[in-house]
């Protein structure tokens, strides 16, 4: 193991002893094991800023842009009415470089990838809103149609990525839209 690899590994198993993460003495033999018994090697490590809480900030900041950016898209596009086409256009875009982002990162690799899972289904069911509310509002049937549609959607990524939430939520629009039909006529 190079010593790059060692010296985060250490500094890692320090962040996990200073915090308590684990109990002290699994954290000293850890260090013992990764230090190969050099106890200069151990001792000389800075513990003040680990690598996790470094890609915790670096996610939550993302994740928060991520946030701000939907939520402004969502409100221009529900916002400025008299130019459908230009406000579906970045919206789309938005969602497909999202769609592009997830297929190319690899799967699991950090708590950044379910969130954009999230952000993209909700931009693609505020996308089909806004394109019914421009060009069809008063079908009602057609507004069941793009939220049943929607909520397939969801269940079949849910089944397919075997993401509990998605499949969750795919099932329960289902099932409240039929309720509705079956209720309304």
């Amino acid at each position: 193991m190079n010593a790059q690899r060692k010296r985060i590994i250490i500094s890692e198993i320090h962040y996990w002893k200073k915090n308590r993460l684990l109990p002290e003495h699994y954290c000293d033999f850890l260090i013992t094991l990764y230090a190969q018994g050099d106890a200069e090697a151990a001792t000389n490590v800075k513990v003040e800023k680990a690598i996790l809480e470094k890609e915790r900030y670096s996610v939550t900041k993302k994740m928060i842009m991520l946030v701000i950016l939907a939520i402004g898209l969502s409100a221009l596009m529900f916002t400025i009415g008299n130019y459908p086409i230009i406000m579906i256009a970045p919206a789309s875009i938005f969602v497909l470089g999202l769609l592009v982002r997830l297929i190319i990162s690899k799967p699991f690799r950090s708590a950044l990838i379910p969130f954009t899972y999230i952000i993209a289904a909700f931009m693609l069911l505020a996308i089909s809103l806004k394109v019914w509310f421009s060009f069809f509002e008063g079908e009602t049937m057609l507004l069941l149609g793009i939220l049943m549609l929607n909520s397939i959607l969801w269940l079949f990524a849910g089944r397919l990525l075997k993401l509990l939430y998605f499949t969750i939520s795919g099932a329960a629009g289902l099932l409240m839209i039929i309720g509705f039909l079956l209720i309304s006529y």
